[in-house]
């Protein structure tokens, strides 16, 4: 079974590219984690503030594992200040 995890997120006014750094940056440490199949973050083409992320993993517990890894816990942490609130995630499992 593999999950997929599609995650929006809206960034604070004036951090947009504080943003898109952290998620560029986001994408070789996740990809280097055991499981992941696939990790993508888009930036909207003509909102740039706005931003989806999806993600696909080899099961439920490498996910699991990945909400917990430090460059994670460390963007959730600066997304305080970045985003407008906390991603919004839907889950999608196979």
């Amino acid at each position: 079974m593999t999950l997929t995890a599609v995650s929006t997120l809206q960034a604070r006014a004036g951090k947009e590219d504080l943003v898109r750094a952290q998620a560029l940056a986001l994408i070789e440490p996740t990809l280097a984690e055991p499981g992941c199949v696939s990790y993508q973050p888009y930036q909207h083409p003509t909102r740039p503030g706005e931003w989806v992320v999806v993600e696909s993993w080899e099961s439920r517990a490498a996910f699991e594992s990945h909400l917990t890894s430090p460059h994670l816990l460390a963007a959730f942490e600066a997304g305080a200040d970045l985003l407008t609130g906390p991603p919004v995630e839907r889950i999608f499992e196979d």
